[in-house]
């Protein structure tokens, strides 16, 4: 059964038990398992939705009319948003037809409250996870009264499955967009554009805003990952496969089906797609020469964790002036590290057989060959991927999502020379 964390905040003590009893029931008959906290005050249920901010509850039962003088289940429903504890919120509420409410805070406040209380709810909670429920006019104690509490309540629960397909949302989309024509170099003409498309990623994390990033290198490969069954896992050569051939640190060229090599070297005047392979390796080679070994030495010193702030900043520079050939610099680094690795500690390639019957330590890596220390090493491929998920999880903490890029660290995981996606109970990803 899945399980469902369930906040209900009601000071009626009859009301509580009712809906506790029918949260449970309805929610179990959905497949659910349901873990219920209860609070009857303004003040413990804003502390309950500070204490939730790391593990939000799934559902929120709120009532608006506490019996403060002051403070409503509004005031709630703003701190629940503020540390997005909670992923749906279902506002019961009686004070729009219930005129007791006016002897807690005053006819003038209850007056206004009954006029503002959905545009101030919606104002204070995202309005596609946000319920405004009438409760039943009459005592909650007869028959009648209760049926059409609980018919209410079963209606909240579906609505609540339908909505949380999209609590974790990982999906490509295509962007309409104008591009403007480049020009032949050196000459002036009038600037004309194209509509094209471009690749998007909308994300969202667990109960946090929906958001549409650019495409980047190494989304592909989160997206192949995230919408895998679970109990399969891939090589990383399988994962890497769904990235474009030359990656560029936004994307869109790539998307755009344009060849960012082709690019730059038509930018200064020569005819790329005209040049046999041999040809285009050895201006490749050419291009990355006076570059190639101060950029080298400086990954050293980043990989060893020995870079100064100088030093950063001249490799970063490096990285722009090389523009589409950064990335092949890097892959003719990792290429070499990799091999100087074997060169050093006399690394010997196994099979899974030999690895298993050598106590081959492969916890945390993908590895397929066995240094002096008789610690794994990853192979150029698995180094590649490693890269790749960095830049993903850089790129997410830059637009504001510390959480997930949290969660691709602890999550993406490798055993042996696989890796795999293992996420916690009840991550269900929309791809």
């Amino acid at each position: 059964m899945k399980p469902i964390r369930i906040l209900i905040v009601e000071d009626d003590p009859t009301v509580l038990t009712v809906l506790d009893a029918s949260y449970r029931k309805i929610f179990g008959a959905m497949g659910y398992h349901p873990t219920i906290k209860q609070t009857s005050t303004v003040e413990e249920a804003r502390r309950l939705a500070r204490a939730a901010r790391e593990t939000p509850y799934d559902f929120v039962s709120l009532d608006v009319n506490l019996g403060d003088s002051t403070l409503t289940g509004l005031d709630v429903l703003v701190t629940l948003k503020r540390f997005h504890s909670a992923w749906m919120v279902a506002l019961l509420t009686g004070v729009e037809s219930d005129m007791t409410v006016d002897k807690t805070m005053g006819e003038a406040r209850g007056e206004d409250l009954r006029k503002k209380l959905r545009r101030d709810a919606y104002a204070s909670f995202p309005a596609e996870r946000l319920l405004v429920v009438e409760k039943p006019s009459s005592g909650i104690e007869t028959g009648d009264a209760q049926r059409l509490l609980v018919n209410r309540l079963r209606q909240i629960a579906l609505v609540y499955e339908e909505v949380g397909r999209l609590r974790y949302v990982f999906r490509p989309i295509d962007v309409a967009s104008l591009e403007r024509v480049s020009a032949p170099k050196g000459k002036k003409v009038k600037r004309t554009y194209i509509e094209t498309t471009a690749l998007h990623w909308q994300i969202r994390f667990n109960c946090g805003e929906i958001r549409t990033l650019p495409d980047m290198a190494g989304f592909r490969t989160l997206h192949y990952l995230l919408s895998r069954d679970r109990n399969q896992s891939v090589t990383p050569e399988e994962a890497l496969a769904n990235e474009p051939k030359s990656e560029l640190s936004k994307g869109t060229s790539a998307v755009l089906g344009v060849d960012p090599l082709a690019t730059y070297f038509e930018a200064q005047g020569i005819k790329w797609q005209d040049l046999a392979s041999e040809e285009q390796d050895r201006l490749i080679r050419a291009a990355l020469s006076l570059k190639l070994t101060r950029y080298i030495q400086l990954r050293e010193f980043q990989d060893d964790a020995d870079i100064s702030p100088a030093e950063a900043k001249e490799l970063d520079a490096i990285r722009k002036e090389l523009g589409a050939l950064a990335d092949t610099a890097e892959s003719v680094y990792l290429r070499m590290a990799a091999q100087a690795k074997e060169l050093d500690e006399a690394t010997t390639r196994l099979t899974t057989g030999e690895m298993c019957e050598a106590g081959l330590h492969i916890e945390g890596g993908n590895y397929d060959r066995l240094g002096s220390d008789r610690r794994g090493l990853d192979s150029p491929a698995a180094q590649l991927f490693r890269a790749r998920m960095k830049r993903v999880r850089d790129c997410l903490r830059e637009n504001g999502f510390a959480d997930f890029a949290r969660h691709i660290e602890d999550c993406i995981q490798s055993t042996g020379a696989r890796w795999s996606y293992n996420p916690p109970e009840g991550v269900e990803w929309t791809t």
